[in-house]
C-alpha cells in the first residue's frame, strides 16, 4: 500500500490513460477527478459492468486487446468480497500487459492491498472526501467546479466528513441528490460523468432539475424525533422520499411502508438522516433495530435506511408504527446527557425541533386523555339521568 505523497503519475511517453470508476455519484464524480488529474483520454463507467464483482471481465473486454501499452486507473471500485483472489488475479493479468493503478478508499480493500505485485495500489480514505481531495490536489490550477465536483462525490457517498467540517449545504445536497436520480437511468453513469468532463457547470443545473422531481412523502404523524409517512411510499423512490421528508420536518428520522417494485409485495422503510448519523454516531441505526424487533424476518439493505417485508398492507402499516416507538425510545437513551454539556451553534435548530416534536406529543397525550374524562364524564351523567328515571318511575 503506498503513501500518497511524492507520487509521480506522468505515463510513459506517448501512453493513453483511461480512467474506469464506479457507478454511483461518488464514482462519477471521482472518476471526473481522476480524468483532469491524470490527463486522460477517456472514462468509463456503468452499471453493472463496474461493480466488483464484473470489474475484471468488463476490463478484459475493454482493453484485453488493446494494441498499445495502456495506463488504466481504477477509481473507487472496491474489491469483490465475494471472490477477493479471483479480483486480485484478473487485475494482476491485466497488468502484465498495462499499467494498472488500484485507487480506493473503502476499508475493505485494505486486506487484500498487500497482494498486488504488478498493480499499484494507492489506498486513501477510508473517508470519500479525503480520496477526492487528494484527486483534487494532483490537478493543476483546480477551479471552483473541481472543487465542488470533490465535495458533491463525497456528499453522494454519505461521507460523515463533510458534516464534521461543516461543509454540508443545501445545494451540495441537491447535486448530489440530482446526480443520483441521472445515474439510476440507463446508461447513467456512463453518460453523466462524460458529460461531465465536457461542461460541469451544465450538469449541476441539470441535477438540480432532477432533485426538484425526487418527490417527498407526505406527513402522517411525529413520534418524537421520527416522522412517519402517510403510506404507500411512491414506488421508486422510498428511501430518498423519507430522507427527503426526514430534512423538511427537521427529524432525525423518516419510516413508512411501500410497495416492493421487484416482488410486488408490501414493505417496511426506515431511514436515519445521514448528516444527524453523523453528528451523533451513537444513535441507533435502523437496521440494527429492525433485527431486535423482527428476529426471524430478513432485514434488506443498508443498516442506515432497510426494509423489512411484510404479509400486508395493514401488517405493513403496524410495523411502520412500531419501528417508529423503537428508534424514538432507542433515540432518546442514547441522547440523554448525563452531564451538562454546551449545546454547539449548529445544533441549536436541530434541538428545538425535536423539543416541539415532543411537546407535540405530549399536547396530543393530553387532548387524548381529556377527551376520554369528557366520555367518562358523559356516560356517568347519563347513567345517573337513567337511574333517577328508574327511582321516579317506581315511585
Amino acid at each position: 500500500m503506498e503513501k500518497t505523497t511524492n507520487m509521480s503519475w506522468t505515463p510513459a511517453h506517448g501512453q493513453a490513460t483511461v480512467i474506469v470508476a464506479h457507478f454511483d455519484v461518488h464514482g462519477v464524480c471521482a472518476g471526473y477527478l481522476a480524468v483532469k488529474a491524470f490527463g486522460a483520454s477517456e472514462v468509463y463507467c456503468n452499471y453493472p459492468q463496474t461493480a466488483p464483482e464484473n470489474l475484471v471481465s468488463t476490463l478484459q473486454n475493454l482493453f484485453a486487446a488493446a494494441s498499445q501499452r495502456l495506463r488504466i486507473v481504477i477509481v473507487d471500485v472496491p474489491i469483490d468480497l465475494k471472490n477477493p483472489a479471483g479480483f486480485i488475479r484478473g487485475l494482476e493479468d491485466l497488468a502484465a500487459r498495462h499499467e494498472v493503478v488500484f485507487v480506493d478508499h473503502h476499508e475493505s480493500s485494505v486486506q487484500f492491498l498487500a497482494s498486488f505485485n504488478r498493480v499499484r495500489a494507492v489506498f486513501l480514505g477510508p473517508s470519500a472526501l479525503v480520496m477526492n481531495n487528494f484527486l483534487l490536489s494532483q490537478i493543476q490550477n483546480p477551479t471552483n467546479e473541481d472543487r465542488l465536483i470533490a465535495l458533491v462525490g463525497a456528499v453522494g457517498d454519505r461521507d460523515p466528513e463533510v458534516v464534521k467540517q461543516g461543509l454540508l449545504n443545501a445545494e451540495l445536497q441537491a447535486i448530489a441528490d440530482g446526480l443520483d436520480a441521472l445515474v439510476r437511468q440507463p446508461n447513467g453513469a456512463l453518460n453523466t460523468v462524460r458529460e461531465l468532463v465536457q461542461n460541469p457547470v451544465l450538469v449541476f443545473e441539470k441535477a438540480k432539475a432532477e432533485a426538484g422531481k425526487i418527490p417527498t412523502a407526505q406527513l402522517r404523524q411525529r413520534i418524537g424525533p421520527v416522522a412517519i409517512a402517510a403510506g404507500p411510499l411512491p414506488a421508486g423512490w422510498g428511501p430518498k422520499a423519507l430522507e427527503r421528508l426526514a430534512f423538511s420536518t427537521g427529524s432525525w428520522y423518516a419510516a413508512g411502508w411501500g410497495i416492493d417494485e421487484r416482488t410486488k409485495t408490501p414493505i417496511a422503510r426506515a431511514i436515519v438522516r445521514w448528516d444527524v448519523a453523523a453528528k451523533m454516531p451513537s444513535l441507533p441505526m435502523p437496521g440494527a433495530i429492525a433485527r431486535q424487533l423482527w428476529p426471524t424476518r430478513n432485514v434488506i439493505g443498508h443498516p442506515a435506511a432497510p426494509s423489512v417485508a411484510a404479509v400486508s398492507e395493514a401488517e405493513a402499516e403496524e410495523m411502520v408504527l412500531q419501528w417508529a416507538r423503537a428508534l424514538a425510545d432507542g433515540a432518546a437513551r442514547s441522547a440523554a446527557p448525563t452531564v451538562t454539556t454546551f449545546i454547539p451553534e449548529a445544533r441549536v435548530s436541530e434541538l428545538f425541533v425535536e423539543v416541539l416534536q415532543r411537546l407535540e406529543q405530549i399536547l396530543e397525550e393530553q387532548r387524548r386523555m381529556y377527551a376520554e374524562y369528557i366520555e367518562l364524564k358523559r356516560r356517568q351523567v347519563e347513567l345517573l339521568e337513567r337511574t333517577g328515571a328508574r327511582g321516579r318511575a317506581a315511585d
